[in-house]
Order: C-alpha cells, then sequence, then structure tokens
C-alpha cells in the first residue's frame, strides 16, 4: 500500500512538472517582445499594474502577462519549470533558485534603494514585552529560510542579540503569522507592511522598523532565467523602462492610483482608505554591500554551499542599456 501510494505521489509530480513545462514551450516561444511575470500581491507590484493601465508597455511595444502567485514557493517553482520568463523577489530566493539548478539573476530593484522603501517590522504580541532585549527566550514566528528569516536575524543583531537566543517559530503563511500575534500565541513576530500596520492598530507594539534602521536590510527585486536575459533582453529592457515609468507615475500622483492599489494589493479593509500608497525610487541595481549580505547569511546558515559573487546573482547587462 505504501509503495502504490508513493508511485502515485511520484506520478503526480511528473504529471505537474510536464503542465508546467508545457507552459514553458509558450515562454520561450520566438515572440522576443513577449514576457511573462510572475507576481506576489503586494506593494512593489504596483508600478506593473501602472504601467499596464496607462499604457506604458504598448508605448514600448512589449507584451506583458501578469502571472499571479499566491506564495513564494509557488512562484519560485514557475520560474524554475520555465513558466514564466522573470519574477518580483528577493536575493534570497536568486541565489537559492540557482544553486538548486535553475540559473537566474536580478536585473534591477523592484522595492528597497533605501530603507524607508519597503517596510519591515518585528512586532510583539498586545500586552507582552515593551523592548527588544525581553524577547530572549520567548517565541518569534517567522517564515524559516527566507527573507523574513533573514530580516528577523538582522533586526537582533542590529541590537545585540543573537538570533539562537530566542525560540523562531515557523510560521510561513504571514497572514496566520499576524493572527497568531494578536492572539498572543507567539511573543512577537515580524511581518511585512501592510499587515505590519493593521497588526499595530490591532494593539501590537513595534519592537524594531527597518525603514529606521542605519542599515539598508531589505530590497526586492525582478529576476529572469538566464536564457531569457540572454534571448530578450531587448524585452527585459523595455519591460523595465515601462515598469520606471509606472513608478515615476506614482511617485509624481500616489492618491490617483489608490483605487488599483487597494484592487490589487493585499490591503486589510481597515486601512484601505488611510494606509499610504508607496513611491519608488529610479531604477537602480541592489548594491554590492547589500547583496553580499544576503550571500554571507545564507552560508552562515547552510543554505548556500556555492560560493557565489555578487555578479553571480545581479546583472548590469540590462540597465546599462537603458538611457
Amino acid at each position: 500500500m505504501k509503495r502504490r501510494l508513493l508511485y502515485i505521489v511520484f506520478i503526480i509530480s511528473i504529471f505537474a512538472v510536464f503542465l508546467l513545462s508545457g507552459c514553458s514551450q509558450e515562454v520561450t516561444s520566438e515572440n522576443e517582445d513577449m514576457l511573462k511575470i510572475g507576481i506576489l500581491p503586494n506593494e512593489e507590484v504596483l508600478p506593473l499594474y501602472v504601467a499596464q493601465e496607462e499604457g506604458f508597455f504598448k508605448k514600448y511595444d512589449i507584451d506583458v502577462e501578469i502571472v499571479n502567485f499566491q506564495s513564494a514557493a509557488e512562484r519560485d517553482a514557475a520560474i524554475q519549470a520555465g513558466a514564466v520568463d522573470g519574477v518580483e523577489g528577493d536575493l534570497l530566493a536568486v541565489a537559492l533558485i540557482r544553486q538548486g539548478g535553475t540559473p537566474v539573476k536580478a536585473v534591477s530593484l523592484a522595492m528597497g534603494a533605501s530603507p524607508e522603501e519597503g517596510r519591515f517590522a518585528m512586532l510583539a504580541a498586545p500586552n507582552t514585552i515593551e523592548n527588544i532585549n525581553d524577547l530572549k527566550g520567548k517565541k518569534l514566528a517567522i517564515s524559516k529560510n527566507t527573507i523574513i528569516e533573514y530580516v528577523a536575524d538582522q533586526m537582533l543583531l542590529a541590537n545585540g542579540i543573537k538570533p539562537q537566543e530566542v525560540q523562531k517559530v515557523n510560521i510561513a503563511k504571514m497572514p496566520l503569522r499576524a493572527e497568531m500575534l494578536l492572539q498572543g500565541e507567539v511573543t512577537a513576530a515580524v511581518l511585512a507592511d501592510p499587515l505590519a500596520v493593521h497588526a499595530e492598530l490591532k494593539g501590537a507594539k513595534v519592537l524594531v522598523d527597518d525603514t529606521k534602521m542605519s542599515e539598508n536590510i531589505s530590497q526586492s527585486v525582478y529576476f529572469f532565467r538566464d536564457d531569457v536575459i540572454k534571448n530578450k533582453k531587448s524585452a527585459i529592457r523595455k519591460f523595465l523602462q515601462a515598469y520606471g515609468e509606472g513608478a515615476e507615475a506614482v511617485a509624481k500622483n500616489p492618491e490617483k492610483y489608490r483605487d488599483l492599489f487597494i484592487e490589487k494589493v493585499n490591503i486589510p479593509v481597515e486601512l484601505q482608505s488611510s494606509y499610504p500608497v508607496p513611491t519608488f525610487s529610479p531604477l537602480e541595481l541592489p548594491t554590492e554591500k547589500d547583496s553580499q549580505r544576503v550571500i554571507d547569511w545564507l552560508r552562515a546558515n547552510k543554505l548556500l554551499t556555492e560560493d557565489y559573487t555578487y555578479m553571480d546573482i545581479v546583472t548590469d547587462e540590462v540597465i546599462k542599456t537603458i538611457d
């Protein structure tokens, strides 16, 4: 019975890969001005929808299909299988996917050129601790081996606390992590906005705000498979140009795009009228210092065995061609 069950699981896995591979034939077709971009419903992707709504993709004569995913795992599986050309993610994902056998590189920041962009916060449950030093020995909810745990470790270290001095609890889904925090099932949690703002509204206390730290510890990036960068470099350049114009439009008039922001990004109902529409910096690459910090953390946590350098996970060959 057990062998039969394992066989069924194996067949299902092969079938899933076959389906995704079928998608990849479409993605890697001869249409050099078509891109499939995988995203999560977070605030970084607003310029993407603005570019779509304002006709910036048409202006640059590029066909962009936005593919939504509900988890980073689904997004990462899609780019590995070739179901999408590129995705919005983070440098941890870039390094781990590359190590896993799918060569990918970041071509530009999506958000995080400055510490003020893209907030992560470590929050204490209502009526618990008042200071991060009181977190030692207590439960901290994170998502293991992701940017959430990376940010958590940077926050702890910046405050003189070793990550081993807290009890990390792995809660991968951020809404569940926020709910467990508010219910007092964990002492603290690391959340991204807008859920961090929502938790604070419900009584959680901010212990660390990464937008107020001296180091810029969190960035999101757009990254593509190496074969796409090679074969569709012009398309990626046009994509970034249109995205950049979308970001510029948001920066000039954020409130114009509030309805679009609420429609496309997971904003709690209580915050939809007050949560600030984010603004974005001009296109640029992640810095070598910020990228090396990610590589060092991955290696220290035995998640990365390859000796990657900055240029192994970041490329300037697309962005340098943009006027």
